[in-house]
């Protein structure tokens, strides 16, 4: 079946970062961001609608409460957003190094919001962080990290995934729903060829798709044996993220970055998969 998984292209407005797509299944909507444009997309695919929310800064990841309100993890810490009137509210800032910005975030099983930092202008090795946050408290789950990139959950809530994209590496956790705390590391999946893993997520199966920056595809990978499944050859090099979407998560919608020569990089694609 893998020869039918084509991409197709769904928006593109020139865009440099894309990253971070959440489905909405209640509204089935898309939500996305563009990090270094300070804004978040509200996508309507099947009227096209597209709704516009400003950031502060940059914004590396942008979910939704239990409220259905967006949480925007903004350099100048985490806003909610009504997403029908607009209106902002500073809800806390867990970063307080100057030289990072927020990057990839997801909510977990319970509702608390796990949300991971980067180098600003340059990558600064061992500085990142991954803080979880819950209403206006936090605490750093992981520390020493270099870019801390995408993140996902069993179906049962209790193994966590983690890309740190210097090592190459998905690595996972045991994760405990009543406290966020992890133990048990171990890799999931080595990535030895192509680009480097980005943003990732877990399908209905239980195997995890990751993004490859600079790599040209995305991939999919069984955690149990670290074996991969299928591989989706993208027409753009820099692969940052994906998610499930669709009434019955039947479409993988796969953000992009900026390549020189590459006219549709930058775009938001997707590839139906079941």
């Amino acid at each position: 079946m893998t020869h039918d998984l084509k991409p197709e292209l769904v928006y593109y407005a020139g865009n440099s970062l894309l990253e971070g797509p959440l489905w909405d299944d209640e509204h089935q909507l898309l939500y996305f961001v563009s990090i270094s444009d300070n804004v978040i997309y509200q996508f309507n695919e099947e009227t096209t609608e597209i709704q516009s929310y400003v950031t502060s800064g940059p914004v590396g990841a942008a979910v939704l409460d239990k409220n259905g309100h967006i949480l925007a993890a903004e350099k100048e810490g985490i806003y909610s957003i009504d997403p029908e009137t607009k209106e902002r509210t500073f809800v806390v800032q867990p970063n307080e190094d100057g030289r990072l910005r927020y990057n990839d975030g997801k909510m977990d099983p319970r509702g608390r919001f796990l949300i991971g930092t980067m180098g600003y202008e340059e990558v600064i090795e061992g500085a990142a962080q991954l803080f979880v946050v819950e209403g206006d408290s936090y605490k750093e789950i992981l520390s020493d990290l270099s870019i801390a990139n995408g993140l996902g959950w069993s179906k049962d809530g209790k193994t966590f995934y983690h890309i740190d994209t210097p090592t190459k590496k998905v690595r996972q956790f045991d994760y405990d729903l009543e406290t966020a705390e992890l133990s048990n590391e171990r890799t999931a999946v080595e990535i030895t060829d192509g680009g480097s893993p980005d943003g990732m997520c877990v399908d209905v199966d239980e195997n995890i798709w990751v993004a490859e920056y600079g790599g040209k595809r995305i991939c999919k990978w069984d955690p149990k044996t670290g074996e991969q499944l299928i591989e989706i050859p993208m027409p753009v090099s820099n692969i940052t993220s994906c998610c499930l979407g669709g009434v019955d998560k039947e479409y993988l919608y796969i953000t992009t970055a900026k390549e020189d020569g590459e006219p549709l990089s930058g775009g938001l694609f997707r590839v139906k998969i079941r």
